[in-house]
């Protein structure tokens, strides 16, 4: 396993990699799949922000923890990241699954809480034009809508975009505000 670490504001510690390196490798024995860890480390104000990103052979899992205090919020995100690889694993097993290498790679998520945090989404500007100010693209391998709603729950967000293998267009799963999923499907206008 691949642990990368990304300090935003020049802010590196070596006793947070001394910390973090041990516990971090103890992930593997929730999967011996898992083939990249990136861990980013940024500061804003008064708060310490921890994010994990696990690739766990394809299945994105990640969690995301603010603090007042570095290793508290490692502590937290690393503990909502093997809360959703037992979760996940578990899921896999149900379905008689037995390895995460029959999950297909979710790269067609799009991270919404990402994209606003950097100004990718349209704000309202009093009929200027809107701006793009961000692109991003990914990889798509077919997936089941199940499939697909599973990686959404994996990395937390409300929608998720991929590639549906059976229907081979381009879809979006969505969780509705009554706690079911939804399922968008372009319809070609002639």
């Amino acid at each position: 396993m691949r642990i990368q670490y990304q300090f935003r504001d020049g802010q590196s510690s070596g006793a947070f990699r001394q910390h973090a390196q041990p516990r971090l490798e103890n992930l593997s024995k929730f999967s011996d799949r898992i083939t990249t860890t990136k861990v980013v480390v940024s500061q804003q104000r008064n708060w310490y922000i921890v994010e994990i990103t696990v690739d766990a052979d394809g299945a994105l899992i990640r969690g995301e923890e603010r603090s007042d205090e570095l290793l508290t919020s490692f502590d937290k995100a690393l503990a909502r990241v093997e809360r959703q690889l037992r979760s996940y694993t578990e899921r896999l097993q149900e379905k008689g699954r037995q390895t995460l290498r029959n999950m297909p790679t979710p790269r067609g998520a799009v991270d919404q809480e990402e994209l606003a945090e950097e100004g990718g989404l349209p704000q309202e500007d009093n009929g200027d034009d809107i701006r793009i100010v961000k692109t991003k693209s990914h990889a798509l391998k077919p997936m089941t809508p199940e499939e697909a709603a599973l990686q959404m729950e994996l990395i937390g967000h409300n929608f998720f975009m991929f590639f549906n293998g059976e229907s081979e267009q381009i879809n979006v799963v969505y969780r509705r505000d009554d706690g079911d999923y939804g399922l968008i499907e372009p319809a070609i206008q002639t």
